[in-house]
């Protein structure tokens, strides 16, 4: 920048010149004003970028799947969760759930009664979770979206049921669309792709 000011120093000095006008202080002092400015006007744009891109960093979210199983009351525990692992709340745009390759909106009540009706044979559903467009998750924060308790004894017979084995031991896959509070930019996880969010380029809220 210190470049550019003395280029248009020196062009001003030689036009000035050119017209045999006498050069004095007042003048010059005139024009490193205007100089001085232009540069002090560039570095704060700059600056206002860099403040600009810092503020979206410190609130982006980051969503991520995990499940878990335990043993309690003579019942087998399945959990799914959504966590945010980011440093903003991450604002929920829509979330399915994936089963055999098909997208259900996630209602898991709903789904588990239309595709998967003999599943009431083998356990229970602890909660019907369903997510609504807007619903936010705190830095931090997990949510339980399929909690299901499974008899012992039948557990066997459930995995058959379900058609999975040691390799592949959850018949579901899940995605979920979210923004930042700034609403700017979208992500989309979907556990049938991979475990990292991508970055949705274009996306327009239905």
């Amino acid at each position: 920048m210190a470049f550019v000011g003395l280029a248009l120093l020196l062009l001003l000095i030689g036009k000035l010149r050119k017209e045999k006008r006498s050069f004095n202080t007042d003048r010059l002092v005139g024009v490193s004003a205007i100089i001085i400015s232009l540069c002090t006007l560039v570095i704060f744009v700059y600056q206002t970028n860099i403040i600009r891109k810092q503020s979206r960093l410190s609130v982006k979210p980051r969503i991520s799947f995990t499940s878990s199983q335990n043993q309690k009351d003579s019942l087998i525990h399945f959990r799914h969760l959504m966590s945010n692992k980011g440093l903003g709340p991450a604002i929920i745009d829509s979330m399915a759930l994936i089963y055999k390759g098909e997208y259900y909106e996630l209602d898991m009540g709903e789904i588990l009664e239309e595709q998967l009706p003999k599943i009431k044979n083998y356990g229970r559903l602890l909660q019907s979770t369903s997510y609504v467009k807007g619903t936010t998750l705190r830095p931090g924060e997990q949510s339980t979206y399929y909690p299901f308790a499974a008899f012992p004894s039948t557990i066997e017979e459930l995995a058959d049921y379900l058609e999975v084995d040691e390799e592949q031991d959850d018949p579901f896959d899940f995605m979920v669309i979210y923004t930042s509070i700034y609403e700017e930019k979208y992500w989309q996880l979907n556990t049938l792709e991979g475990p990292e969010p991508v970055l949705l380029e274009n996306y327009k809220r239905k």
